[in-house]
């Protein structure tokens, strides 16, 4: 299951459409260049919380006639997105769902991508999480799933330390994120290897954590 976030949806908001700010850039641009060379389809980001990544994106022209799909198990944290969506003038093009990471609410290879970030380190089976995204997944389709490393360099751990600290969060728990290396372990025991790579700048914010790209297999 996806855990629940233990903050109140407002402080999440907060922290999450501010703080995580410029990791939320990274990670939306990274989908757009994505999303350039696939055809507009349905995108559902993992974990969700208050929608601050799929509002984003449904107000990007490049991603102009995509559907977007919300999903967290926690419903309070939908809702304290939704007034954002609507106020906005996206009701029609994103979608808020409950349902969780492990047992995602989706027919066999029925989206074009999936998303998450920041989600995988709360869950309790990483690899069940990784081959639920690769199984929803059309042919063709993109999983992407951004996360903080817990081998993150120093000096960048404390300015993420300062950033959460300036909207009120206490430090992050370092202890329960996963290393590069163990990234790559969880793709391999998700049988993913042949078709997923992982990696991690070596300088910027984007150094906080990694990438987990899977790109499911075209039918021949």
């Amino acid at each position: 299951m996806l855990l629940k976030n233990l903050r109140p949806a407002d402080e999440y908001d907060r922290f999450a459409s501010q703080a995580l700010e410029p990791w939320d850039v990274l990670f939306v641009t990274r989908i757009r260049q994505i999303a350039r060379d696939m055809p507009p389809g349905a995108l559902v980001d993992i974990g969700t919380a208050t929608v601050v990544v799929p509002v984003r994106l449904a107000a990007d022209p490049v991603l102009k006639g995509w559907h977007f799909i919300g999903l967290d198990l926690d419903e309070t944290m939908l809702e304290g997105g939704r007034p954002r969506i609507e106020a906005l003038g996206l009701s029609d093009v994103i979608e808020l769902k409950v349902g969780d990471a492990l047992d995602l609410p989706f027919a066999d290879n029925s989206l074009t991508m999936a998303v998450s970030r920041a989600t995988l380190h709360h869950l309790p089976d990483k690899v069940k999480s990784l081959t639920e995204m690769y199984r929803v997944l059309q042919p063709g389709g993109v999983g992407l799933v951004h996360d903080m490393r817990r081998d993150v360099a120093p000096d960048l751990l404390e300015k993420f330390t300062q950033m959460r600290a300036s909207v009120g969060y206490p430090p992050t728990h370092v202890e329960e994120k996963v290393t590069l290396e163990e990234a790559r372990a969880l793709v391999i025991e998700a049988g993913l290897d042949h078709c997923t790579v992982v990696s991690s700048p070596r300088s910027g914010m984007g150094a906080l954590g990694f990438e987990i790209l899977i790109k499911k297999p075209s039918l021949v």
